[in-house]
């Protein structure tokens, strides 16, 4: 008589363990790859839509220099900054490609690039350079700046801008996944430091 009970406990916490699982599944993402030339960064505006497998557009990826006035929910920052939102709702974050569950400004994202980042050994800083993903919302997304050139002044003056997104089932944060800064030798010029936030101060709670 008392394994009833038991039991029935041990069916209802699974069924609710299953529950939560699936609340935090997101709709499959159709895998896609797409190049953008930017030729004056100053005026860059890249639009892309991220859709389903049934073709229903979930997000909107966007990127402009510092200054664009044409999204009131965002300020841009930066040489070049990409800013992730998804459509039908309005998000708790100002961009999906945040680590933090904490968010408090729109900058705190490794969507923002600076020259600094496209030079040299900077570029080749491993999620942090000139190529970086985003690992969220049962996808992959990569940002890869490709082919940038500079003013006298050093200013960002044009660049390609490669974006591809793959299914990744393992990706359930509904912002992306958190990226620790490198443990190794980084040359001071490309300034970690001062251009991303340290995630050690994130909070890990969701």
């Amino acid at each position: 008589m008392r394994l009833f009970p038991r039991f029935f406990w041990i069916a209802t916490l699974l069924w609710l363990a299953s529950f939560e699982v699936s609340a935090k599944s997101y709709p499959a993402v159709e895998p896609m790859r797409q190049s953008f030339d930017v030729p004056d960064v100053s005026n860059a505006d890249v639009m892309v839509n991220i859709r389903s497998n049934d073709g229903a557009t979930l997000y909107k990826l966007q990127c402009h220099a510092a200054g664009y006035t044409g999204d009131p929910d965002f300020d841009y920052s930066g040489d070049f900054e990409c800013r992730l939102s998804s459509l039908g709702h309005k998000d708790t974050y100002s961009t999906l490609l945040t680590e933090d569950s904490n968010q408090s400004r729109d900058w705190e994202s490794r969507g923002r690039f600076f020259a600094a980042d496209l030079r040299g050994a900077c570029a080749r800083v491993p999620q942090f350079g000139a190529k970086r993903s985003f690992e969220l919302r049962g996808m992959t997304l990569t940002l890869h700046i490709t082919d940038p050139t500079f003013k006298d002044n050093g200013a960002l003056q044009s660049l390609r801008l490669n974006v591809s997104v793959n299914q990744n089932k393992k990706a359930q944060r509904p912002i992306a996944k958190i990226v620790p800064l490198p443990k190794i030798d980084v040359p001071l010029e490309c300034r970690l430091s001062t251009y991303f936030v340290d995630p050690k101060s994130f909070s890990r709670h969701l």
